[in-house]
C-alpha cells in the first residue's frame, strides 16, 4: 500500500510530518514571518503618512507593494492554525478561510511582481530622462492610479480563475498542512500555465532590462562627472602657477593669474595677503581656493546627486534580488518535481512569505528616503522625524499643550 493516496479534489491522506514538533516548528516559523511583516510594513506606511520626505513617484509603488506584503502577513494566522492541524476532520480553521489563504497568497505575489516591475522602469525612465515632461504627464496622479490599480486587476483576476471556473482550487492540503492552490487538482495544470504566463516572463525580464539601463545610465554618469571634475582641478593648477609672488614684488608684468583662460573657465583667485572673496558672475562658477584640489559647484553637486540616486536604485535593487532567492527554489522544486507532496515545500513555501517582512529591513537599512523616519518611528521618536506632515506636526502640537 503506497504511504499516500490520491482522489479526485483530495491532496493526500497520509502526513509528510512525523512528529507534531516539525508543525509546530513550522507554525514558529510563520508566527514569527507575520510578526516582523506586519511591524515593519506599518512602519512603511507610517513613514509616508508621517513626513513628507518619502513621498516620491516611485515610493508610490513601493508603498502599494507594503500593502501586498502587509495583506499577506495579516493573512499568515491562517497558515499558522493551518500547520496545527493533525487531520481535515480536526481542521483548525474554516475551510472558506483556507480558501482564502490560498487566493490571498496568489493575488499578493502577482501584485508584489508587478510593483517591483514598475519601480525598475521608473526608475530606468527617470535615469535617462530626468526632466521630460512626456514623463511627467505619464507618472501624475492620473497615470499611477491607473497603474497601481492595474498592479492588483490582473492578479486579482488571475486568482478567481480556481474559484468561477474548473481550473484548480484552493483547499487544506492534509499531507502537506497548508492551505494553499492544489497542484493535483482537475485543471491545476492550466492554471499554472496561465499564472506563470501573466506573472513572471514580462514582469522579470522588464525588471532586468531596466536596471541595465540603470546600471549603463549612472556609470556613464559618473565618468562625466570626474572628466568635468580633472578638468576643473586642472585649470585650478594652471591658475596656481601663473600667481606672481606678491603684489608688492616689482617686476616687469603684473599680469592676472586667469589672463589668457577662456570665460567659462576663469577663477578669481585671492592675493596672498588677503581673504577669497566668494563672488561667481553669470556663466562662471563659484570661487574655489586655489590651494584646493576638490571642485565644487555643479560638478560637487553631480557627484551627490549620482551618489543619492545609486543608493537608492541599489535599494530597490536589493527588493528584487531577495524576491528573487525567496520565490527561486520554490518555483524550481515546483516544476522539476513531479511529486508535489514533499516537506520541503511547506518550509519553501515558508521562505516565500518571508520575503514579506524582508523590504521594510531593506529600507530602514539603505534607503534614503526612508531610513531616518522607519528607525524614528521604530524609536518611538517622532520629534525627529525629518520633513515632518502637517499631520505629524499637529499631533506634536497636541501633545506639547
Amino acid at each position: 500500500m503506497s504511504n499516500y493516496t490520491q482522489t479526485v479534489g483530495v491532496v493526500s491522506t497520509t502526513s509528510v510530518y512525523t512528529s507534531y514538533i516539525e508543525r509546530q516548528f513550522l507554525a514558529a516559523i510563520y508566527g514569527l514571518i507575520s510578526f516582523a511583516g506586519v511591524l515593519g510594513n506599518c512602519a512603511v506606511l507610517l513613514a509616508v503618512v508621517l513626513s513628507r520626505r518619502p513621498r516620491t513617484v516611485t515610493n508610490v509603488f513601493v508603498v502599494n507593494l507594503a500593502v501586498a506584503d502587509l495583506i499577506t502577513c495579516l493573512s499568515m494566522p491562517i497558515s499558522i492554525l493551518a500547520a496545527l492541524s493533525e487531520s481535515r476532520e480536526e481542521l483548525l480553521v474554516s475551510r472558506n478561510l483556507c480558501a482564502f489563504q490560498g487566493f490571498v497568497l496568489i493575488v499578493c505575489i502577482g501584485c508584489s511582481l508587478n510593483n517591483i516591475a514598475a519601480i525598475a522602469v521608473y526608475r530606468a525612465l527617470i535615469t535617462r530622462r530626468q526632466n521630460s515632461s512626456r514623463l511627467r504627464a505619464l507618472f501624475s496622479r492620473r497615470g499611477l492610479a491607473v497603474m497601481v490599480s492595474t498592479s492588483w486587476l490582473i492578479p486579482f483576476a488571475v486568482g478567481l480563475l480556481p474559484i468561477v471556473s474548473e481550473f484548480g482550487s484552493y483547499e487544506y492540503d492534509f499531507k502537506l498542512s497548508t492551505c494553499t492552490f492544489n497542484p493535483t487538482a482537475n485543471g491545476s495544470s492550466t492554471f499554472s500555465k496561465i499564472m506563470v504566463a501573466l506573472y513572471y516572463p514580462v514582469q522579470l525580464l522588464t525588471t532586468f532590462a531596466s536596471y541595465a539601463v540603470i546600471l549603463y545610465t549612472v556609470r556613464r554618469h559618473r565618468r562625466r562627472i570626474t572628466a568635468a571634475t580633472e578638468r576643473r582641478v586642472a585649470v585650478v593648477g594652471s591658475a596656481t602657477m601663473k600667481l606672481p609672488p606678491s603684489p608688492n614684488t616689482p617686476g616687469p608684468s603684473h599680469k592676472p593669474a586667469w589672463q589668457g583662460l577662456s570665460a567659462n573657465d576663469r577663477l578669481r583667485v585671492a592675493p596672498a595677503h588677503g581673504p577669497l572673496r566668494q563672488r561667481s558672475r553669470p556663466g562662471s562658477f563659484p570661487a574655489i581656493r586655489p590651494s584646493s584640489r576638490a571642485a565644487v559647484g555643479p560638478p560637487a553637486q553631480g557627484r551627490r546627486h549620482i551618489h543619492r540616486q545609486i543608493k537608492v536604485n541599489l535599494s530597490l535593487f536589493l527588493v528584487v534580488f531577495f524576491f528573487l532567492l525567496c520565490f527561486t527554489p520554490y518555483s524550481v522544486l515546483m516544476a522539476l518535481l513531479r511529486n508535489k507532496s514533499l516537506k520541503v515545500f511547506p518550509f519553501l513555501g515558508a521562505l516565500v512569505t518571508f520575503n514579506s517582512c524582508v523590504n521594510p529591513v531593506i529600507y530602514a537599512a539603505r534607503h534614503p528616503d526612508f531610513k531616518t523616519v522607519i528607525r524614528s518611528i521604530l524609536l518611538c521618536r517622532p520629534s525627529q522625524i525629518p520633513m515632518k506632515s502637517s499631520f505629524l506636526q499637529s499631533l506634536l502640537s497636541l501633545r506639547r499643550q
